[in-house]
């Protein structure tokens, strides 16, 4: 009965609609939700291998969803447009039936079909459209031992209805996906527009992106009570930025009390930090409130935290624990309520691993850690904060002063092996050595050779460790002058091999140190360290004195070697030795400064034990006055 038939094939298709409507609503996954149409499709009406292709935003028609495909085989499934039967689809936007794929020209079989010679496959595609454009394809294959059917227009039409409700629920899915992009973007713009700026610090004066991230870390730890543990060579600023963190935070209205751990023996410290009772002790005539309770409420600043002993180490670390301790000579127990910052140049984990600091106190203050740059790796600083000496100076002295160019171009060449704090001693003390206002390089003290960076530098390069410091291990073991200058007496002149003088003759200053003065004897590479700036070592050399500058005028007539051991070229006194054996510029310098090693020491760049060593080693006899 044809007509029971057809009403039988009606009601299932209209099951099999109302089944799909009810998938494309049940799940925001979108490739999952067609695979379930695709399996309802096959199930219902014995459509198989049903393919689903979207059109992404660069035009390409990609397969999102197959029957009896694995997930890598219809990632790599792709067409353009016009290009085979899918993409002749894609570009007229018409339905297309294929009796026999087999028999196809236009069929690629870019989805691995093997079996089109044992049974005849017919396909059928149609367009998936939403607001009237294209933006995919939908296809399915008819299977047949009895050749290819005649008939498909029912297939068309349903397969039509099913592509338009996929096509809205495309255009919904991505609707959804753009707005949520969207309000994404606006969330970042408002965060981002609502977001505190990192405002500026009193007394803190930086422009380099290191400092700024310091700067807004600061900001970010200031409204907490986590301890802060600052660490930084000595003359960084630790102070500064523990008393910007108090002043920034809640309890900027409470006392900020610092302390600093390394100027008190531990007997005075316990009495400063936990005070006393009267009687407790030798000349404690009355009550004494320690430094943690003075600060209840505010902010307790431990500087040189490293540098406690073990024993106070332990009583410190209940009081971190428990906030609460008791007074030398007490038994009362006494609740504070302080928020800690504490400060160190030590390596702290070498010194726990030397069993010098406890592990338990190193975890309890290693909270939240500020990393302050030295001064040699925020180059950008120096110009702006030699200016804010500058001015500083000028108003505490009521006076006009300036700093040239040219001076700010000497002072960013030194390496500042103390940080901050020598720059602005070296601004102070040219301030008092320039005479019409104006800062120039004749008023530095690297001008003259008299900069005292050059005395830490050797020491550093002769692997001491002098105010925090660290000694240079790689100069220290290839350095030839370690032997002396380690030792209790130099060895003498005779026990040096020859290809290892006692005291070698004076280096070359390179080009990088040329100009009108002699360069920074920390920071140029006339000295024993790299060039300043420079981002490459040099080369391990031995300690030597810096070289002299030529006369002026000296010209063609100066003697051998005079132009490579010169300076920059400044003038100096005709009397001067220009380059000469090293015995002759050492009773040169001991004459110009009446006989006193630490004058002559200053004056050839070189350290006192280096001259006196010098002196036994060519036999000159030191007069007495």
């Amino acid at each position: 009965m044809p007509g029971a038939s057809r009403q039988s094939t009606s009601n299932l298709e209209l099951l099999t609609i109302y089944e799909v409507s009810k998938i494309l609503g049940s799940s925001l996954d979108l490739q999952q939700t067609l695979r379930e149409v695709l399996r309802a499709l096959a199930y219902q009406l014995q459509m198989h291998r049903g393919r689903v292709y979207l059109l992404g935003e660069d035009n390409v028609l990609r397969l999102v969803a197959a029957n009896g495909m694995s997930n890598e085989a219809v990632a790599q499934t792709e067409f353009r447009e016009g290009e085979g039967i899918t993409g002749r689809i894609l570009k007229t936007g018409m339905p297309t039936v294929i009796p026999n794929l087999a028999e196809e020209p236009l069929f690629l079989n870019r989805t691995g079909r093997d079996d089109l010679d044992e049974q005849v496959a017919s396909l059928v595609g149609v367009p998936i459209k939403a607001a009237g454009t294209v933006v995919g394809v939908l296809t399915i294959d008819r299977i047949s031992d009895e050749g290819p059917q005649g008939h498909f227009g029912s297939d068309v039409r349903f397969l039509t209805m099913v592509a338009n409700l996929i096509g809205q629920t495309v255009r919904l899915h991505r609707t959804v996906a753009e707005e949520r992009r969207f309000m994404m973007r606006e969330t970042f713009r408002m965060q981002k527009e609502l977001k505190a700026p990192v405002g500026p610090i009193n007394d803190v004066v930086c422009t380099s992106p290191n400092m700024l991230e310091v700067m807004a870390q600061v900001h970010r730890v200031a409204s907490f009570k986590s301890t802060v543990l600052i660490r930084g060579e000595s003359g960084t600023g630790k102070e500064l930025i523990a008393r910007a963190i108090h002043n920034m935070s809640p309890r900027k209205d409470a006392p900020f009390i610092r302390v600093n751990c390394a100027a008190l023996p531990e007997s005075l410290l316990e009495s400063e930090l936990f005070g006393h009772e009267k009687g407790s002790f030798t000349g404690a005539q009355k009550d004494h409130k320690g430094r943690f309770e003075l600060a209840s409420g505010g902010t307790l600043f431990l500087d040189e935290i490293g540098d406690i002993s073990p024993n106070f180490q332990a009583k410190l670390l209940r009081v971190l624990q428990e906030q609460e301790f008791e007074r030398v000579g007490g038994s009362k127990t006494i609740k504070t309520d302080v928020r800690l910052i504490c400060a160190t140049n030590l390596n702290l984990e070498e010194a726990v691993g030397h069993g010098k600091f406890r592990a338990d106190l190193y975890f309890r203050i290693n909270v939240v850690t500020i990393h302050l740059p030295p001064l040699r790796e925020r180059r950008q600083d120096i110009g702006p904060l030699a200016r804010h000496f500058v001015a500083k100076f000028a108003k505490d002295n009521g006076m006009a002063l300036t700093i040239t160019d040219d001076a700010l171009e000497v002072l960013n060449r030194c390496t500042w092996p103390g940080n901050v704090r020598e720059l602005e001693n070296c601004i102070e003390r040219a301030a008092t050595q320039c005479r019409d206002g104006a800062i120039r390089p004749p008023d530095l003290s690297c001008s003259v050779n008299l900069c005292n960076s050059s005395i830490l530098f050797q020491y550093q390069s002769l692997g001491a460790s002098v105010g925090g410091l660290a000694p240079s291990m790689t100069r220290a073991a290839n350095n030839p002058a370690n032997g002396p200058a380690n030792g209790p007496h130099p060895a003498p002149a005779a026990a040096k091999t020859p290809a290892q003088p006692a005291m070698p003759a004076p280096q070359p200053a390179p080009a990088a140190a040329s100009g009108n003065w002699p360069a920074c004897a920390s920071g140029c590479a006339a000295g024993p360290t790299p060039g300043c700036g420079s981002s490459q070592p040099a080369a391990p050399i031995p300690l030597v004195p810096l070289p002299l500058p030529e006369p002026a005028g000296a010209g063609a007539n100066a003697p051998a070697g005079a132009g490579a051991a010169s300076g920059a070229g400044v003038e100096v006194s005709l009397d001067e030795p220009e380059s000469g054996a090293l015995r002759d510029r050492l009773l040169w310098a001991m004459e110009r400064t009446g006989w006193v090693q630490a004058k002559a020491a200053r004056l050839l760049g070189m350290t006192t034990r280096q001259v006196s060593y010098a002196l036994r080693k060519y036999n000159i006899e030191i007069k007495r006055f």
